[in-house]
């Protein structure tokens, strides 16, 4: 078994670097293993509302596009700028 197969095969432990020191969890106080947790929650939570948000105005534009789709197929004809009507006299 070479060195590369021994690092495949061992999970990589959950570290935070702190002055560019990577410190493992498990070396941390148990009140430092609880911060990092919440602060791993609180990060998983902050890109699930950045998915949900996207999906949200990936709703929104739909719908605004759908709703100017329905208006220009049902709109009346508009007369354009250029041209002279006998009703603006």
């Amino acid at each position: 078994m070479t060195d590369e197969d021994i690092m495949l095969e061992e999970p990589t432990k959950p570290f935070i670097t702190i002055g560019d020191v990577q410190v493992f969890i498990e070396d941390l106080p148990e009140e430092g293993q609880q911060i990092f947790g919440r602060l791993q929650r609180l990060t998983q939570k902050k890109a699930n509302a950045i998915l949900d948000l996207e999906e949200l105005q990936a709703g929104i534009d739909m719908y605004s596009s759908r709703i100017v789709q329905i208006y220009s197929a049902d709109a009346p004809e508009q007369p354009n700028d250029s041209e002279n009507t006998d009703e603006d006299s």
